[in-house]
């Protein structure tokens, strides 16, 4: 082996076409294309993340503190994102949206952007027997 066979960095900066399904789990034709969480992107905006908390710890008024957290946690899912099939164009502001109004779909955002092997590992198309 080589060290590069351990390179994850480029791999995900590229993204993988996640597929999306309805809320009742009818699968579509439309994908998000998803970087994983070793991307550049997504470490620079937990830093972000990070700090923005720590700021808003200050705030004492609890409603508006969590309002902001939320934004802040949405705004750090959508670093995942950099693409999708919608005909409507891909904004920031559009994919907030899309996030803020679908929870499960930034939750299935997160899941997928967090297993690498979705962007480096072989696929098993078997489970091993014990």
């Amino acid at each position: 082996m080589k060290p590069s066979d351990f390179f994850t960095r480029a791999k995900a900066n590229e993204g993988e076409r996640m597929p999306l399904s309805l809320p009742d789990g009818t699968p579509t034709d439309e994908w998000l294309l998803v970087r994983g969480v070793d991307s550049d992107e997504f470490r620079f905006a937990t830093d972000e993340f990070r700090r923005e908390l720590l700021a808003l710890a200050s705030v004492k008024d609890e409603k508006e503190r969590a309002e902001k957290s939320e934004a802040a946690r949405l705004k750090l899912n959508a670093a995942f994102v950099i693409g999708w099939s919608f005909e409507v164009e891909f904004t920031s502001g559009a994919l907030l949206e899309f996030l803020r109004e679908s929870p499960y779909i930034t939750a299935e955002v997160d899941r997928f952007a967090s297993d690498r092997r979705r962007f480096f590992g072989k696929r098993s198309t078997s489970s091993p027997t014990d």
